[in-house]
């Protein structure tokens, strides 16, 4: 005669249960290891990528830094054509980092004061394109723009730049200036209409800044 039987308690299903996940698992693992082992070769691939990244980021924005810490010491020290050695460099072969961002700035500016217009506004435009995340110097940039017109006798384009500049980065402190030379720039490119407008823009939306009496004072000599 069968005996009954025996009816597992808790302690036993759980332990049951354990060794059947446990052939389950091993079963996979024998069916299934090569897969396994391309994507874990893949994960570890991916991680070294992502340190190898991040280290050549690191060390291109530490050699940039020195390239830029030159151009700005010779900038500063009024050595413009030295600045532009160290700063074309910089662009040229650190793009994309941080430091060739504020150094496009730098060779725009350091082209500027050497008169040298288009070479400042190609860098002015070039920090535009490929960065443009400060608004501080993305402001700087679009001005910049307009003051190589301004140099070089495009009233009225550096006119409708500054006053771009200004509608663009409303935000900014520079709005009265840039009003302003707006203002002056259309009253050389005999608009005296445009003229009137941009200074009745600036009075009225700035009363108290320092261009204040100058916008009065070019409102006058526009009417007389």
């Amino acid at each position: 005669m069968l005996k009954p039987q025996k009816k597992l308690n808790k302690r036993e299903l759980k332990q049951d249960k354990l060794v059947i996940a446990w052939f389950k698992a091993t079963d996979y693992l024998t069916h299934h290891v090569s897969e396994i082992l391309i994507g874990l070769g893949a994960l570890a691939a991916l991680i070294a990528i992502i340190v190898w990244y991040n280290y050549d980021t690191q060390q291109r924005e530490q050699e940039a830094s020195v390239l830029l810490a030159h151009g700005k010491s010779a900038y500063e020290s009024q050595l413009y054509s030295a600045a532009i050695d160290s700063l074309v460099k910089l662009v040229n072969n650190y793009g994309g980092t941080p430091s060739a961002a504020t150094g496009t700035i730098y060779l725009a500016n350091a082209f500027m004061q050497k008169k040298e217009f288009e070479f400042a506004e190609k860098y002015f435009k070039a920090y535009l394109d490929d960065y443009g995340s400060d608004p501080i110097l993305s402001a700087a940039a679009a001005a910049g723009i307009a003051a190589t017109f301004d140099e070089r006798g495009n009233y009225a384009e550096a006119a409708k730049l500054y006053e771009k500049t200004a509608k663009d980065y409303h935000n900014s402190y520079r709005v009265p200036e840039l009003l302003m030379h707006a203002a002056r720039c259309y009253q050389l490119a005999n608009q005296a209409e445009a003229a009137h407008r941009v200074l009745a823009q600036l009075l009225e939306k700035h009363p108290k800044s320092k261009f204040e009496e100058d916008a009065k004072m070019l409102q006058a000599e526009l009417r007389s």
